[in-house]
Parts: C-alpha cells; sequence; structure tokens
C-alpha cells in the first residue's frame, strides 16, 4: 500500500507532466504542505530520474524515458489492477508462464493463487514476490537495469530461448501514434521479440493511460497478439487497436 510520501510524490509527477515548469511554492500550496517538504521529494525524484530541478522549480523528465519502477508503480492502481487480475484469468493450470517485469503484472499476481503453474519472468520485483507466495520460478539472469528492476541482454535470452512458454503476459508502454505495443527501453525489444517467439499464446496488458503516451520501441505488431486486456475504451481507443485478435475491457 502506497505511504503519504509516495502518494505525494505521484501527485508531484502528474502535475509536472500536466503543466510542465511548476514552482516549489506553487506546489506547496496545491499539496498542503511546507515547501521543505517539497524540495525534499523533489530531492527524491531527481535521485530517482523522475524530475529536474530548476532554482526553486520543478519539470519532469522527458516522457519518452523510462520511468523507474518504484514510481510506476503508484500511477493508475486501480486500472492496472483490475486490468491485470483479468488477465491472469487466462492462464490455466500446468502452465509455464512468462511475466514480464511492468508494474501492471505485478498486481496481478495474487490472482494466480489458486493456480498451479511455473513462471518465468526477468523482473526482479516479481520473481521475489512469486516466489514468497510459493510458486516455482526460473529467473532469466543477465545485465540488471537500475531503472526497470530487470534483466537483459544475451544471458536472459538464452534462457528464453531454451523454454517453451504456455502463456506470456506483456505490458506496454504507449500507443500514441503505433501499429505495435511499444516499450520505452532499447533493451527490451530483443526480449519481447524472443518471447513472443516461444510463447503459444501472447497476452499485452496495459490499463487505458497507454493510449495517451508514446514509447519509440515497437516491440509486437497488434495483429500479432492473442489478447490486450485493458480498461473501457471509447470507440477511437478501440479503432486504435482494430488489428488485435482479442481485446478485453474491465
Amino acid at each position: 500500500m502506497a505511504n503519504k510520501k509516495d502518494e505525494r510524490q505521484s501527485k508531484i509527477y502528474h502535475i509536472l507532466l500536466d503543466e510542465g515548469r511548476v514552482s516549489v511554492k506553487e506546489l506547496a500550496q496545491r499539496l498542503l504542505v511546507t515547501p521543505e517538504t517539497i524540495r525534499s521529494d523533489l530531492t527524491n525524484m531527481e535521485d530517482q530520474r523522475r524530475v529536474i530541478r530548476e532554482h526553486g522549480f520543478a519539470r519532469p523528465l522527458s516522457t519518452l524515458e523510462e520511468v523507474p519502477v518504484q514510481m510506476r508503480e503508484q500511477e493508475n492502481l486501480d486500472d492496472k489492477r483490475r486490468a491485470a487480475m483479468r488477465a491472469m484469468e487466462e492462464i490455466e493450470d500446468n502452465q509455464t508462464v512468462f511475466l514480464d517485469s511492468g508494474s501492471t503484472i505485478l498486481l496481478g499476481l495474487p490472482a494466480l493463487s489458486f493456480k498451479n503453474v511455473t513462471i518465468v519472468t526477468n523482473g526482479i520485483p516479481l520473481a521475489y514476490e512469486a516466489g514468497l507466495l510459493g510458486y516455482p520460478v526460473i529467473f532469466c539472469g543477465g545485465q540488471v537495469s537500475n531503472v526497470g528492476l530487470r534483466t537483459h541482454g544475451h544471458f536472459c535470452i538464452d534462457v528464453i530461448d531454451r523454454i517453451q512458454f504456455d502463456v506470456a503476459l506483456m505490458g506496454t508502454d504507449g500507443l500514441v501514434g503505433a501499429d505495435s505495443f511499444t516499450a520505452l527501453a532499447f533493451n527490451e525489444i530483443s526480449i519481447k521479440e524472443h518471447i513472443m517467439a516461444h510463447s503459444k499464446k501472447n497476452i499485452v496488458v496495459g490499463d487505458r493511460s497507454k493510449f495517451e503516451k508514446k514509447a519509440a520501441y515497437n516491440i509486437g505488431k497488434f495483429r500479432d497478439v492473442d489478447v490486450f486486456v485493458t480498461n473501457p475504451l471509447n470507440e477511437q481507443e478501440r479503432k486504435m487497436i482494430r488489428e488485435v485478435k482479442k481485446v478485453i475491457e474491465v
């Protein structure tokens, strides 16, 4: 559960995303805290590569830069959880499943509590939580991304290539102007390609906010994805992803 500091920093981030450059004084007034508290928050968020501080002001880093997973966990929690929990219903007993490192997938993990599955992942938080829940876990080792808390590179891909997945659940970072599901990090491209090539059923999960975001790297054409699980959409949003074989809205 998010504490007050995490919730406040999430609010700060969204204000900066919406408005760009905002003063410390204004942030303090709007969030009903002292300027000292805001400055402490901004220092923490700057260390996480979330914001940039500028002489009494703050602005967000480029929206095309990857956001630390600890911050993503606090965004759109209810929408993410609904989508992730529904996606887990696509998994059956006695399957081998790949669960990627995204914050959305992690929120759905409790939904697997009554299923006998083997979990394969390159996500450090997900491997830890799945292990605590008692699942057999195969962790794909490799070079670690300190921002995304996941592994990538040759060693990670080598593990993926040795396994046949019944189902793969993956996240996406943005859908604006794309004909594919996308990622912000270059090192995710080959990982996702190899996962999809070794999975019988590919499922992408993303909350509705992804329809307002863009990311640079394609990780899977809409037509190559079996199921996309998201939140209730409008007609324009449905049109954007019309090539996906099946869309589930929750």
